[in-house]
């Protein structure tokens, strides 16, 4: 059990290096892109990242926030954010005390995914937002994943879910489904492809299962009432105390702890 935990960290680790080549920065422009576009219509306080995946810049600008933490299994990269080092499916993070959560490709290396979306659940605020992406498993650009010495290496050893099992999973624990849509129509190709296609046919495109490359879902918490009734301090008072460089401190937490105090 601890070998496949450490294979999926292994391959998310990985998984930066990936999007660093030719196709897996297709990926990145279409996923970043739709990012930009929805952080940039929300404003919220605070904002968690999911894993640490090195091109935050591109939607950084976008968005609006009072904090931004990610969340990873360690420090390796170099960012000007502050990064906490835990577990995606035991957050020590308080309940209800997160605005916008973002999972890049988060649940495909990790060993317990539904978990992970229950602890989203539960440290996102009601009207709180997740922001999730995947691999799609029925596209056809993934096919060579089935070959032996195809699948052992990142991102095809991932365990790749399809949109329609996580939006399941959204909804048993009250969630309302605002967007769900394919993306990355063309990743064997050179950046500028799809923009090349007209709008209408990508729509198209996009809603045909086994085209898209991957999917992107915008999610919101549902509670009764709608209105959230909780006061807590802000999540950076949490991790550290104020700093004017919080970007230089790494913070490490045993998986045991389960909220802060």
């Amino acid at each position: 059990m601890a070998d496949k935990k450490n294979s999926f960290i292994e391959g998310s680790v990985v998984l930066r290096q990936w999007f660093d080549t030719p196709i897996g920065q297709v990926f990145r422009q279409a996923e970043s892109t739709l990012l930009s576009q929805k952080l940039s219509e929300n404003f919220r306080a605070e904002v968690l990242q999911l894993d640490f995946i090195g091109w935050e810049e591109a939607f950084h600008e976008a968005m609006r926030f009072a904090h931004y933490t990610i969340l990873d299994h360690d420090t390796a990269g170099e960012t000007k954010y502050t990064r906490v080092v835990a577990e995606a499916d035991s957050l020590p993070i308080d309940t209800h005390s997160i605005d916008i959560v973002i999972m890049p490709h988060t649940l495909e290396f990790d060993e317990n995914p539904h978990q992970v979306l229950r602890e989203v659940s539960r440290v996102l605020k009601p009207e709180g937002i997740v922001l999730l992406m995947g691999f799609n498993p029925w596209a056809f650009w993934h096919l060579p994943r089935f070959l032996p010495k195809v699948k052992s290496t990142t991102p095809w050893n991932g365990r790749f879910i399809s949109h329609y099992r996580v939006l399941d999973w959204l909804r048993l624990l009250d969630f309302d489904i605002e967007v769900s849509q394919g993306c990355c129509l063309f990743p064997l190709y050179k950046k500028d492809t799809a923009s090349t296609v007209p709008t209408f046919f990508r729509k198209i495109l996009a809603w045909i299962p086994f085209v898209p490359a991957a999917y992107f879902i915008m999610a919101v918490k549902r509670v009764s009432g709608g209105t959230s009734i909780f006061h807590l301090q802000n999540l950076k008072k949490r991790f550290i105390s104020p700093l004017t460089e919080p970007a230089t401190k790494q913070i490490h937490v045993e998986k045991e702890s389960s909220d802060l105090h």
